[in-house]
């Protein structure tokens, strides 16, 4: 199962499949309640949604589950203490289930996708996620946060990288999300890896990203998950047309075939 094979209905979110809304109420409750074990949070998503469904199904659902939290925040239905008990668990669940995928897709040919973000970023859920959705597609995933993010141990990470992905939500850490974009371009500067952002920084600074180099804006775990899986086939055609003698070219159909 590859992202762009996904059904075209997960791009707007599981919360407007009928089949996952008393299971998102549901989740939504566990989550926050006192003592609930992880084990009880991986026996629901096992027991209680679809079974016919994918394991990317389940990361969806984590998603949409996060942003529920956050919404209920905003509009006074939960406190804080709630969305930091529920954002505790999530993280707990999200560790738990990555450990599960990797040993069953674990492949030394598989794609590698570094994750990280600008030195300073506190909000780093979702990254967590896309790298568990990296993980059950079959993907081999780096995550890299706070001094890591701009390190020794990042420069190696994009020495080895074929895509590069970068959460932002704190619009004051543009400084460091610069400095970061600035370290990939110098690592790599002959073969740069294809850079994706996402988050809600990232969506208010659409011109800033165009103009730094940026190679794709996304707004969701899902979208990005496509988008690195495009970028990734293109660049695998493109080394295959030069030990063929051919060329590529990419156009808004795809990637075209040219003769030299």
């Amino acid at each position: 199962m590859t992202a762009d094979k996904l059904a075209a209905r997960y791009e707007i979110g599981l919360e407007h499949d009928r089949r996952y809304d008393l299971a998102l109420a549901d989740f939504c409750r566990l989550i926050v309640s006192p003592r609930v074990r992880p084990s009880r949070l991986r026996d629901y998503l096992r027991d209680e949604l679809p079974q016919e469904q994918p394991d990317f199904v389940r990361i969806l659902f984590i998603e949409t589950v996060a942003r529920m939290l956050g919404q209920r925040w905003v509009s006074g239905d939960c406190s804080f203490v709630d969305v930091s008990i529920g954002v505790a668990r999530l993280q707990e669940l999200i560790r738990s289930l990555s450990f599960e995928y990797r040993g069953m897709h674990a492949a030394a040919s598989a794609p590698f996708v570094v994750l990280t973000t600008p030195y300073g970023e506190q909000h780093t859920l979702m990254l967590h996620l896309l790298g568990l959705l990296f993980d059950a597609l079959g993907w081999t995933s780096l995550i890299l946060e706070g001094e890591d993010a701009r390190g020794a141990r990042l420069r190696t990470a994009i020495d080895q990288a074929d895509i590069v992905c970068i959460g932002w939500s704190n619009i004051r850490l543009r400084p460091a999300f610069t400095q970061l974009v600035d370290t990939i371009k110098v690592q790599r500067p002959h073969a740069r890896p294809p850079i994706v952002t996402g988050g809600v920084a990232a969506l208010e600074s659409v011109d800033f990203l165009v103009r730094l180099g940026i190679d794709c804006i996304c707004d969701s775990v899902y979208s990005a998950s496509r988008i690195c899986e495009s970028f990734y086939e293109l660049e695998k055609f493109g080394h295959q047309a030069k030990t063929s003698g051919r060329k590529t070219a990419a156009s808004a159909r795809g990637t075209d075939w040219l003769k030299r």
